[in-house]
């Protein structure tokens, strides 16, 4: 299958690497030059811009940072969309511009998909990224040969703006999860517990969860979790604060509190504004550490 990917990032680049490894013929386009040389030396087409991309494939792949990031590309892209053509959006927006997303390119004829993606890095590596579609059942058939490439699990989820909906729930779960295990393990060590043995517990308890088995924000817990090798990004703190903006944006619209989405926002700002921005977003635990006094 053709298919175009816009936005070569810490996500977008491993899922790249999967289309080619499957046999696609891919072509891309991203800010960075750096990307773009690794995907082409991996035998990817320089598109030069998403119209490129757009023109050269059936299916045009967006994984981009934030709102206002899809709408460019897709403003750029629809010049050259038409019947035939599909659109995916693999980036967390909000669901009220994923719809409007939606509106403007079906208006061309074209088909449209949003597909946020859970898994972190590793799983966009490892190709086992699981997908929350919103968009019509039709389409994704018609789009999924592509995106299995990089997909272990797809769930149509429902119309235009459910995938982003259902996207913002699984994070803000994830995020009160990373609050929670900093704020436990940051009271076992501050009470003398060997941290190992309380993750021990936790793993076969009923506070087992994703961020304890892989995010323990203090080092050499979790041999592989970021505190244990320099807080490199599976998932940014920046990234992480602004779905959890969105979250009580949407939240707030169809009249819902959340008030424990509110205080894990109000950590990862201040995480960020602390300087672990582009940390992994487990770096929260370095605050709630410094409260406690520990090192």
């Amino acid at each position: 299958m053709n298919v175009g990917f816009v936005g070569l990032g810490a996500m977008g680049l491993p899922m790249t690497m999967n289309l080619l490894a499957k046999g696609h013929t891919v072509t891309v386009a991203s800010r960075s030059r750096g990307p773009i040389e690794a995907a082409v030396n991996a035998g990817a087409a320089d598109g030069g811009d998403p119209s490129g991309v757009v023109a050269a494939s059936v299916v045009s792949i967006i994984c981009v940072p934030d709102s206002p990031d899809v709408a460019s590309v897709v403003e750029k892209m629809l010049p050259v969309l038409a019947p035939g053509k599909i659109v995916v959006d693999c980036s967390t927006i909000d669901p009220e511009v994923e719809r409007r997303q939606h509106a403007r390119v079906t208006a061309t004829g074209a088909q449209y998909l949003e597909a946020p993606i859970s898994g972190g890095t590793l799983g966009a590596q490892r190709g086992t990224l699981t997908l929350m579609v919103g968009g019509e059942a039709r389409t994704l058939e018609a789009a999924r040969p592509g995106l299995e490439a990089f997909s272990a699990l797809m769930v149509h989820v429902g119309g235009p703006g459910t995938g982003q909906v259902v996207k913002l729930c699984n994070q803000l779960i994830y995020a009160a999860q990373m609050l929670g295990t900093a704020e436990a393990f940051t009271l076992a060590a501050k009470s003398g517990v060997d941290l190992a043995k309380l993750h021990e517990v936790l793993i076969h308890s009923t506070g087992d969860c994703t961020a304890v088995r892989t995010r323990v924000p203090f080092e050499g817990v979790v041999p592989d979790s970021p505190a244990s090798t320099g807080w490199k990004p599976g998932f940014m703190t920046d990234l992480m604060a602004k779905d959890m903006e969105i979250a009580l944006d949407c939240a707030h619209r169809v009249g819902v509190p959340v008030p424990t989405t509110a205080l894990c926002h109000r950590v990862l700002v201040a995480a960020s504004e602390a300087g672990y921005g582009r940390e992994d977003f487990s770096a929260l635990g370095k605050l709630v550490r410094k409260e406690a006094g520990l090192p």
